[in-house]
């Protein structure tokens, strides 16, 4: 089981009426989720950033060696 830690945020009153109203009565899992999303969110684009750059550096060894090397 993951140990769970207890924070204070401070949102504006209509975000966090939102988020109560589409918790279901949990809005611990609710935020839960949402920095998850997030999280995964900004990795996913990291890699896409990445992945970007990686696919130049096999275009220029495909340059130097002549064959496909992806």
């Amino acid at each position: 089981m993951t140990t769970k830690e207890r924070v204070t945020v401070t949102l504006p009153a209509d975000l966090l009426a939102t988020a109560k109203a589409a918790s279901g009565g949990n809005l611990s899992a609710y935020v839960e989720r949402a920095v998850r999303a997030q999280a995964l969110s900004e990795a996913g684009e990291a890699i896409t950033a990445w992945r970007g750059g990686a696919a130049a550096d096999l275009d220029d060894l495909a340059d130097v060696f002549g064959e496909d090397v992806a």
